[in-house]
């Protein structure tokens, strides 16, 4: 499949997504780890015989998730939590799940392949975003799925997203399966803009007008930014998505499978130097642009900023929760372009992997894990129900199609469920070259060089860019060549 459709794929099941609700009765699990469900006919065998199905339960055995929330989570999050590890218990006793909480801001990746040197490494986690699984499966960092995903019944229902699977599907095998598929936008707080004297209802989408309406609503002595750019050590990022609002791409696959690098052209250097612009000509970002991405998300949950870079449902708990704000001063718009460029806005998600290192019986418990808490259809609700009740209601798709959690989002703008959909029609999906990680690394510092220097030239800007690109073109040959 090539990227072309692979991309129109991912759009389509957004927006079915965003618009399909209602859930179907969920599949008759295995009474076993990796025992084929029976079909009517066996049924009816066995009650034919007088025979009863065999109530011997499985040997114990143990995994290891990352799941359990940490200190910083809230009392609401803490307690389903608890309650869907009580029904996993319930239903799988014999698999003991040793859970442990990851601190925010954790590398989690880091920590991931220090744990698997030291055989620490969770057995299954959601953690990996499927940018990331190419090159896993490559390295040999996550573990085979093939005999699980082949022989699963949801997805031959039609029941799974698919809009990963060129990415997770790697030389005819499966190393993943979907969890939660995203999309970024703009998120804004209205009230600040109203604070400005500007009405948040007529925001520019291109980026000079842009860059002018942000520098209107700053006001330095109020503390009040237009807009909280992210330039730490993600910032490559956000920076894709300009780069295609200017009509342009950060690689192209060639015939041969390898890739070549094109964030340095003319599309790519426009992109850089409109943050540079938005940080020197409008002086309208937050005064620390290398902040940290909870420092940066605190400006905006906090009122700081009145526009940022991101999915409004990671902010609505806060805003409206932790700081006593009105959700109805929240709202969300697409990613702004250079004139005369389509306006895209990126989409991704996490997936489910498991370890190299799990044994056979590990392997099985963990896809049961993985089906109970992705998949089952009980779980969902319960997840939707109790983020929805506590003021966090959750956007995003979940792995399974036939469910909708925007179904129990009811406290939320009614505009915004049709601004969603809309938006789901701009979605482009992140790019999933190999490597594409260590491409989004080496970007940091020409990036930052280039937002951090108030003298930057676009000439300059280009010859940043292209030495990353040169860089990236030797030390890692087979994957990235010019052509």
């Amino acid at each position: 499949m090539n990227k072309k459709l692979f991309s129109i794929l991912l759009i389509m099941v957004l927006i079915m997504a965003m618009i399909i609700g209602g859930c179907t009765k969920a599949a008759d699990q295995p009474s076993q780890p990796g025992e084929e469900p029976k079909v009517e006919d066996e049924k009816k065998q066995d009650e034919a015989s007088g025979e009863e199905p065999s109530e011997e339960q499985p040997k114990e055995v143990t995994i290891v998730t990352w799941d359990k929330p940490g200190d910083t989570a809230l009392p609401w999050q803490v307690e389903l939590y608890e309650e869907k590890m009580k029904r996993f218990r319930e239903k799988y006793p014999w698999i003991k799940v040793e859970d442990i909480s990851i601190p925010p801001g954790t590398d989690y990746r880091q920590k991931y392949d220090q744990g698997l040197l030291a055989n620490e490494e969770p057995t299954v986690t959601a953690m990996f975003p499927y940018v990331d699984i190419p090159t896993r499966a490559k390295d040999g960092s996550i573990g085979d799925l093939t005999e699980f995903v082949e022989n699963w019944d949801l997805r031959k229902e039609g029941k799974v997203f698919t809009g990963f699977d060129d990415a997770i599907q790697v030389d005819g095998k499966w190393y993943a399966v979907p969890y939660m598929p995203y999309q970024q936008h703009i998120v804004i707080n209205k009230k600040l803009i109203r604070d400005a004297g500007l009405d948040p209802e007529d925001i520019p989408t291109t980026w000079d007008e842009f860059g002018e309406f942000c520098a209107q609503i700053t006001d330095a002595s109020k503390n009040r930014f237009g807009f909280g750019l992210m330039g730490m050590e993600w910032c490559a990022w956000p920076f894709t998505n300009f780069v295609w609002n200017a009509g342009g791409e950060m690689g192209v696959q060639n015939p041969d499978g390898t890739w070549r690098l094109t964030f340095a052209e003319q599309p790519g250097v426009d992109a850089a130097m409109f943050w540079h612009d938005l940080v020197w000509e409008y002086k309208c970002t937050q005064k620390n642009v290398l902040e940290s991405y909870d420092d940066l998300f605190a400006d905006f949950v906090q009122g700081r900023t009145a526009m940022q870079w991101g999915g409004i449902s990671g902010y609505i708990n806060d805003y409206v929760n932790k700081y006593g704000g009105d959700i109805n001063d929240l709202d969300l718009m697409t990613t702004p372009a250079k004139e005369g460029c389509e306006s895209y806005n990126l989409a991704g998600g996490e997936t489910y992997t498991i370890s190299p290192n799990a044994t056979p019986e590990q392997r099985e418990a963990a896809w049961l894990y993985i089906q109970f808490m992705g998949y089952d259809l009980e779980i969902l609700e319960l997840t939707s129900k109790v983020s929805a009740e506590n003021g966090s209601p959750i956007f995003r798709p979940f792995g399974r199609t036939d469910f909708q959690p925007l179904d129990y989002a009811t406290d939320i703008p009614e505009a915004w469920k049709k601004k969603l959909t809309d938006l789901s029609a701009t979605a482009k999906p992140e790019p999933w070259m190999p490597h594409w990680n260590d491409v989004k690394n080496a970007l940091v510092k020409p990036l930052q060089t280039i937002i951090l220097t108030e003298d930057m030239t676009p000439e300059k800007a280009k010859e940043l860019l292209e030495q990353c690109a040169e860089d990236l073109y030797a030390k890692y040959p087979d994957t990235f060549k010019k052509q």
